[in-house]
Order: C-alpha cells, then sequence, then structure tokens
C-alpha cells in the first residue's frame, strides 16, 4: 500500500483541512503532501515511544494544530499574489477602461472580439492551471449570460403583466417562446459555472462577480436612453464615469491580491462596492433619494457576498457524506479532491 492511500487512512485529519484550504489547486497539493509527511513522521515517532496506533494518530493530529488556524496562516502566506498575477487579474478591468475611453464599446465587432478574448483567456486559464487570476476574466466573460437571462427574465415579466392588464403580448409569440427557452438555457450555465467556482472559494465568486453591478447599470441606462445604438449623445457623455468605474475596479483587484488576510479582503470588495455605487448612481443624470441608493447599495453588496451563503449550503449538504468516508472510506488521491 502506496504512502498517499495509508496516510489518508492514518490521519483523516488532512481531508477536512483540504476543505479548507483555500488555494490554487498546486500549492493545496504541495501543503497537504508537506503535512502528511509530517503527520507519518510524527506518528511514526509516538509509535516508537510505546503509544498504540490509535492514540499515535491522535496525537500526531494534535500536535498538528488546529485546522482553522493552520488554513488561515496557509492562506495569509500563499494567497499574496506575484505582480505577474496581478497585472494578469487586472487587465481585464484596464481594457474595458480603454473600451469606454476610446468610445469603442458602440462598435459591434469591438464587442464581440472583446467578450471572445475574454471568454477564450477564462476558459484556458481556468482548464489549464485554475490560476487566481482567470476569476477576473472570468467575471466579464459571465457578464453575457448574466445580464442577458436578466433582460429576458424583465422582458418576459414584462410580456406576463401586459396580457393580464392589456389582453395583448408586446411582441410576437415566437420571440416569447425563444426568451422563455433561453432564460433557463442561461440560467443553467450560470448556476453550473458559479456552483464550480463556490466550491473552490466563494470569495473568489465575489471577486468573480465584481463587475456585475456596474454593468448592470450601465445596461439600464442604455435601455433608458433607448438602446445601445440609437447614436443618442447622453450614452457617451457617461463614458469617463465609467473609465472611472473600471480603473477603481482595478485598484480593487490588485490590491485584494497582495494583501492576504481574508477579512481584510472581504471588506475590502464590501467597501469598495458602496463607494462605488453611489459614484456610479450620482454620475446617471437621474434623481435618487437617500433610501433608494441606500437600498441600491446594500442589494449590490448582497449580491457581492451572497456567495458565502452558498458555500455554506453546499457544505452542509455535503457534510454527511464526507463523515462517512472519513469514519470508514479509503479515501486516494486526497489531495486533488478541491481542485
Amino acid at each position: 500500500m502506496g504512502r498517499t492511500e495509508t496516510g489518508t487512512r492514518r490521519h483523516g485529519c488532512l481531508l477536512s483541512l483540504a476543505k479548507r484550504l483555500k488555494l490554487e489547486p498546486a500549492a493545496k497539493k504541495d501543503i497537504l503532501r508537506e503535512l502528511e509527511g509530517h503527520l507519518e513522521e510524527k506518528t511514526a515517532e509516538l509509535e516508537r515511544d510505546g503509544l498504540p496506533s490509535q492514540e499515535a494518530r491522535k496525537q500526531a493530529a494534535m500536535h498538528l494544530g488546529r485546522l482553522d488556524v493552520i488554513a488561515k496562516d496557509m492562506y495569509s502566506v500563499h494567497s499574496k499574489g506575484a505582480w505577474r498575477e496581478i497585472l494578469l487579474a487586472t487587465l481585464p478591468h484596464l481594457l474595458l477602461a480603454a473600451l469606454f475611453a476610446l468610445h469603442l464599446w458602440t462598435e459591434l465587432l469591438a464587442l464581440i472580439i472583446t467578450m471572445a478574448v475574454f471568454t477564450f483567456i477564462a476558459y484556458r486559464g481556468w482548464k489549464s492551471s485554475g490560476a487566481r487570476w482567470t476569476y477576473s476574466w472570468l467575471g466579464y466573460s459571465l457578464a453575457a449570460p448574466t445580464i442577458s437571462w436578466l433582460m429576458a427574465f424583465m422582458a418576459l415579466g414584462y410580456a406576463g403583466w401586459s396580457f393580464i392588464t392589456t389582453g395583448s403580448l408586446p411582441f410576437s409569440v415566437p420571440v416569447l417562446i425563444l426568451l422563455a427557452a433561453y432564460a433557463p438555457f442561461s440560467l443553467w450555465i450560470l448556476a453550473n459555472v458559479t456552483l464550480r467556482v463556490v466550491k473552490r472559494d466563494w470569495l473568489l465568486a465575489s471577486l468573480t462577480a465584481l463587475p456585475f453591478p456596474f454593468l448592470t447599470s450601465w445596461i439600464l441606462f442604455l435601455n433608458w436612453q433607448g438602446g445601445l445604438w440609437t447614436g443618442s449623445s447622453k450614452i457617451q457623455e457617461t463614458d469617463s464615469d465609467r473609465v472611472v468605474v473600471f480603473l477603481a475596479l482595478a485598484v480593487t483587484t490588485a490590491v485584494f491580491f497582495k494583501v492576504g488576510k481574508r477579512l481584510v479582503q472581504i471588506g475590502l470588495l464590501t467597501l469598495s462596492t458602496a463607494l462605488l455605487v453611489v459614484y456610479t448612481v450620482a454620475a446617471i443624470p437621474l434623481t435618487f433619494g437617500i433610501l433608494a441608493v441606500t437600498l441600491v447599495i446594500l442589494s449590490s453588496v448582497a449580491f457581492l457576498l451572497s456567495p458565502a451563503i452558498l458555500e455554506a449550503w453546499l457544505s452542509k449538504r455535503l457534510s454527511n457524506r464526507s463523515a462517512f468516508k472519513e469514519r470508514g472510506e479509503v479515501v486516494t488521491h486526497w489531495f486533488s479532491v478541491q481542485g
């Protein structure tokens, strides 16, 4: 029996630690392999001193320390990004800022190329290494299905309300059928990707969702102005405000990757979202009351932090299955289950 299988059978606490480590798969594997070696050595040492095998395993696990403290310390050390990673993570925000600064977002070809590049880089990064910088790209690649799902859902709601109140539909039946088919399809894509990200780390899911409130507000503003290609001068007058928002998102992302403490990262995302929502609302040529602004801030922050609730629900759902495995099932390749 190899080292991996034996180590997993004897030191099930490493399975619990693997779930707590919110790090890249490669870093997580290295840490768990190293800790496995320490536990095996300590267990063997205690057995040579005369302790029974089961008691030696318990003592070795106690010598390792509290798992939550270990996971927190490891995250603080290994989550600080190098400058190359920070540059790659901030690049999509900078590209969006340039797109608005040059007024290229009104060009359909430029939008298609931009979304294609974002989606390609996010997919390749996700499949090849799962590096944290890919999540910034993933956020923008998910923007299209997310916002289009929202618009389709709103259109269906409007159609239903119109039919109830007036007895007629605002658009044709084929369009209604397409909307009804597209809404669950796009939702399935979003749910599938969101679950995969949340299973790794809900905070990365929040980082992925960071631009969503501001992209949504921009789309709603476009609709209020009559659509994307209406030629209204008021639409491009707000481009400078969008540039400021995306540059601020780039700075927020850079600081997020440079600090190593999760509480600081959570506070950073919360504060930056609140401040940028206030700036975005102030830049829109409409008058909002304090109550409306407060509700927008709270809803945006709640949306950004909602992956934490989803992760807690998933953890609770899988706890019984994990407990069963730790009690009697020999699990091989335990260091890859969280990749």
